[in-house]
């Protein structure tokens, strides 16, 4: 039995409520890669992902607190699978590998899309929301830090101001991808070049 049909036989457990719900973010992501911003609305997506409007109303009053919730999963997921990219490798490789990754995800359709989302929420769309560019910063800079931290607990580098250091990488990945031209071809050795640089430049500058 579908997750619709169970709306429609009556009130669903929370388990198929919560299924559905992920159910109607997976499709907006796929639908706004597919079809871009401007052209999103609940109709499209309604007909796209083979659902009610009712259905998406009922979870999400308006296109605003869809795209939010839209972009905090997305945001999570994409966050937690470039620190797993990076999981068992060395401080030393880690870092500029984990920053090679960040910008060809900056350059790549989803992370455009992302940024353009961002953008809108938390200047054009007036719904008195929370900052989600701060969100995203402070999320990334906390894994930063928890990467950074348990490497000093292994011995691996020995540094002072791990916030610093948190925040200076993040800064610097994020500029380094907006300064970069955006080709179809991704050049991730040039990219990772820079990073093993940038992260040696830091490591020198907040050593004991």
């Amino acid at each position: 039995m579908s997750a619709d049909t169970v709306i429609r036989a009556g009130r669903p457990s929370a388990e198929d409520g919560e299924a559905l719900t992920d159910r109607i973010l997976q499709k907006s992501w796929a639908l706004l890669l597919d079809i871009g911003f401007e052209n999103f609305s609940f109709d499209k997506l309604a007909r796209f992902g083979r659902f009610g409007k009712p259905t998406i109303y009922a979870r999400f009053a308006n296109k605003a607190e869809l795209l939010r919730a839209v972009l905090l999963q997305s945001i999570e997921e994409h966050t937690q699978g470039l620190f797993d990219s990076v999981a068992g490798q060395s401080i030393d490789e880690a870092i500029p590998a984990l920053c090679a990754n960040a910008v060809e995800y900056f350059h790549s359709p989803e992370g455009r899309l992302t940024d353009r989302l961002i953008d809108w929420l938390d200047i054009e769309a007036g719904d008195d929301g929370p900052s989600l560019r701060g969100w995203t910063a402070t999320e990334a800079t906390s894994k930063i830090r928890q990467r950074i931290e348990s490497s000093i607990a292994h011995g691996e580098i020995e540094v002072l101001d791990i916030d610093a250091i948190s925040l200076f990488l993040l800064e610097g990945v994020t500029g380094h991808a907006r300064l970069t031209k955006v080709d179809d071809h991704f050049d991730r050795e040039h990219h990772l070049e820079w990073a093993q640089r940038y992260w040696a430049m830091i490591k020198r500058a907040f050593r004991y």
